[in-house]
């Protein structure tokens, strides 16, 4: 299975991400509320700093573990995608996702998530910075630690 990854160092906070998956999952609509994915700002030390969350596909998902009509299911592929015909719009999933990366739908009262595109995501294909990244699953773990490895390299060099 490969996973959205984010390096946020590289996240300009420009929200394409936003544009692009609304664009594309309510047929060229662009309203950040109808995102799979959301840009969260936050200002820290009078510094203006933006993060993408989105789904993180947890094994143990605890979006499916808690929904009554069980609406949510895992793809063949690994994604955790939600049936809108079977969900109440109950928001126990919202509640229990641990990065707040699903939440119903304005206007259908239904969850929406990251299905990650069948296994292209247009928002890592149109990050122009680079931040998102599709890595499979056994890649994430290495590619956080050679960052982070790559980052003290310069910070001793310094």
């Amino acid at each position: 299975m490969k996973r959205i990854v984010l390096d946020h160092t590289k996240c300009t906070g420009c929200r394409t991400c936003e544009a692009i998956c609304s664009f594309v999952n309510e047929q060229g609509e662009f309203n950040p509320m109808k995102s799979r994915i959301r840009v969260v700002r936050t200002v820290e030390n009078q510094i203006l700093r933006s993060l993408p969350v989105f789904c993180l596909q947890c094994e143990e998902a605890y979006c499916k573990a808690v929904c009554p009509p069980e609406a949510i299911r895992r793809q063949a592929d690994g994604a955790l995608v939600v049936d809108g015909e079977k969900c109440i719009g109950c928001k126990l999933c919202e509640i229990a996702c641990p990065v707040g990366a699903i939440a119903v739908h304005p206007e259908k009262g239904v969850a929406i998530k990251c299905t990650l595109c069948d296994g292209e995501p247009n928002c890592v294909q149109y990050c122009y910075t680079g931040a998102l990244q599709f890595l499979p699953s056994e890649r994430v773990g290495k590619a956080k630690a050679r960052a982070k490895a790559d980052r003290f390299m310069e910070i001793v060099k310094e």
